[in-house]
């Protein structure tokens, strides 16, 4: 039975896309806990539309992340920490050290 994903599933695929499962996992435990539509024509151009939606969110997430690395990439940070003779550091620099820097 082909079915349209309304939520992510482990093992069959992302909110949206059009997967063949067996008739009595459709009926008895996806369609019923609301994870999945049966594939009617009307159903599959909502599942067209959450598909597109989906891409451009991905999409406009990967061009952000390239601007920040970008940007990121072109100014050095530095970070102030107590360290004793030969430049060993009395504590270490954590993640949070470095998220106030940048």
């Amino acid at each position: 039975m082909k079915i349209i994903l309304a939520r992510d599933v482990d093992a069959l695929g992302h909110k949206g896309d059009v997967v063949t499962v067996a008739d009595g996992y459709a009926r008895n435990f996806l369609v019923p806990k609301g994870l999945a539509l049966v594939a009617s024509r009307g159903a599959l151009k909502q599942a067209e539309q959450m598909r597109r939606a989906r891409e451009e969110a991905v999409h406009k997430a990967k061009q952000e992340a390239v601007a920040k690395v970008a940007l990121l990439g072109s100014h050095p940070v530095y970070i102030s920490a107590r360290s004793g003779e030969g430049g060993k550091l009395f504590g270490s620099v954590t993640k949070n050290d470095i998220a106030r820097a940048v």
